[in-house]
């Protein structure tokens, strides 16, 4: 009953995940009108239910007999040992040397001043929230029944959220703001509304981001939808091959209709990242089935041909791309953030090896400073007159507003230097060896296990780390080490099958 239960809540969240940043922008507008920042208690249902979930996975922990062949669930890995590390650096670098020396007690262990605590949490919630939830999930059963309603249900999902995306791109802005939208574009202010959408620097190209929070996070998002839909159509094809059931060309041409819409959404991201992202797992994928299928001569070919279209593909749309728009491809102020930024965040670990404290980078540190705007140099900046909530930069020379002291935030455009910055040397060799212990498994998988999807889904969510803080968006980063969590799990059932020799074998 509390598996049941807890696979049903655990079910209802990776649903409702991608619709949270539209669920609150609304809720807010009702309950405290326009252009409010998310209220609190909305903006929180995802943690709250995570917790009950976490809770249920406890209880049937401490109530379950693990005398009838079950290893013990606290039983560590590597991946476990690595994230308890991880914790205990965050406190560690979190100590205030100064007050500790002083005898502050136990209260003056941590810096407790109000932007230092805020500031801890969050980081504690972006960085190890998602690795704490897995860590207690992984150690309990998950169904057959679980995997194959979440991948389904993902799937669905994944076509509503690009169609809406898709048709977002054409909506007038009024519309948007009815809904409670910032009417300012392109602009993330932590105290204000979400903005309606972003656009292309220079040019008048909307980014879609449909019912998330910005077009970086959708792409990225629509990671695991699209690999899902991938894996659901090679699996039945190669079943199909194998004469173990027909393929029905109605199944084919909905599997090819979704997969489209997905990739006409992240095209329209323009998220570069989760474009190199979106290549780097089709192109693994069908590696692997071509790796894996040498026996079986029409798989191999059929593989083949899909791949070199995939490859040419891509390289004769990014060619047309630079040519009819370069600045779309190639934007000389974005591309300037993502080569400096990580420049100065190695400098920074350079200079505090020993990390500068958990949230001192990355999202946590966006949340609380200042919404600063860099402009070229001869940029108009005359729209921000009169605004005292933005920080306005041109050319690299504050402008806007006259007399106030801005605090920036200290953004790495790389989640893993983020990781450096904030826990030092250490902190950056944690993260990377996160990404290499769950990838690990992605070349022992076999191509029909319900895992496949998720491991290549975490794969190109790890590479667009490479260029931006790819785990801070809660659907993101929750959905995958959730279903990480099942895909991955601890225990273990000696002398049968199970889940686990179901994930390990295939059908």
């Amino acid at each position: 009953m509390l598996q049941r239960l807890r696979e049903w809540l655990t079910l209802i969240l990776l649903c409702v995940l991608p619709f949270h940043a539209f669920l609150v922008t609304v809720g807010t507008t009702l309950l405290a009108g326009p252009d409010r920042a998310p209220l609190p208690a909305l903006a929180l249902w995802k943690e709250g239910l995570l917790a009950a979930i976490v809770l249920l996975a406890l209880l049937e922990i401490f109530t379950r007999d693990w005398t009838d062949g079950r290893k013990s669930p606290w039983t560590f890995s590597a991946l476990d040992w690595l994230i308890l590390s991880g914790l205990i650096l965050a406190s560690l670098v979190s100590m205030d040397p100064a007050t500790v020396a002083g005898g502050g007690g136990l209260q003056g262990i941590f810096r407790l001043q109000t932007a230092e605590n805020k500031r801890f949490l969050l980081g504690l919630k972006y960085d190890f929230l998602p690795l704490v939830v897995f860590f207690f999930l992984r150690r309990v059963p998950w169904s057959e029944s679980f995997f194959r309603r979440a991948l389904l249900s993902l799937a669905v999902v994944g076509v509503l959220v690009a169609g809406y995306g898709i048709v977002t791109s054409v909506l007038p802005l009024s519309f948007f703001t009815s809904l409670g939208y910032s009417a300012a574009h392109s602009l993330y202010n932590p105290r204000g509304a979400l903005a309606a959408f972003q656009q292309v620097e220079g040019l008048d190209v909307r980014r879609i981001q449909s019912v998330m929070s910005g077009p970086n996070q959708l792409g990225l998002w629509l990671l695991l939808p699209l690999t899902i839909v991938l894996w659901m159509m090679v699996r039945a094809m190669r079943a199909h091959l194998r004469g173990e059931q027909p393929l029905q060309a109605s199944s084919l041409l909905l599997w090819l209709f979704s997969s489209a819409i997905i990739l006409a959404a992240l095209m329209l991201t323009v998220s570069r990242a989760a474009w190199v992202a979106a290549c780097a797992v089709v192109t693994v994928f069908l590696l692997l089935a071509l790796r894996r299928a040498w026996s079986q001569v029409r798989f191999r070919v059929l593989f083949l041909v899909l791949l070199l279209s995939f490859v040419g593909g891509s390289v004769v749309v990014g060619a047309l791309a630079v040519r009819l728009k370069p600045d779309l491809v190639v934007r000389a102020q974005s591309f300037q953030g993502h080569s400096e930024k990580p420049l100065q965040a190695l400098s920074l670990i350079r200079q505090h090896p020993l990390g500068m404290g958990l949230g001192a980078a990355g999202p946590a540190s966006n949340a609380l400073s200042d919404t600063c705007v860099f402009l070229p140099l001869g940029a108009d900046y005359s729209w921000a007159d009169g605004r005292t909530d933005l920080c306005v930069f041109v050319g690299g020379t504050r402008r806007l507003p006259a007399g106030k002291v801005c605090e920036c935030p200290l953004l790495t455009e790389n989640w893993y230097l983020q990781w450096g910055v904030e826990l030092g040397v250490l902190g950056l060799v944690l993260s990377l060896a996160l990404a290499f212990f769950v990838l690990r498994h992605l070349l022992s998988s076999p191509l029909t296990s319900f895992r496949m999807p998720v491991l290549l889904a975490f794969l190109g969510v790890s590479v667009a780390g490479l260029f931006l803080h790819a785990f801070e968006d809660s659907a993101v980063a929750y959905s995958l080490w959730l279903l990480l969590a099942a895909s991955l799990p601890q225990m273990s059932v000696r002398g049968h099958g199970g889940l686990r020799s179901f994930v390990a074998h295939g059908p």
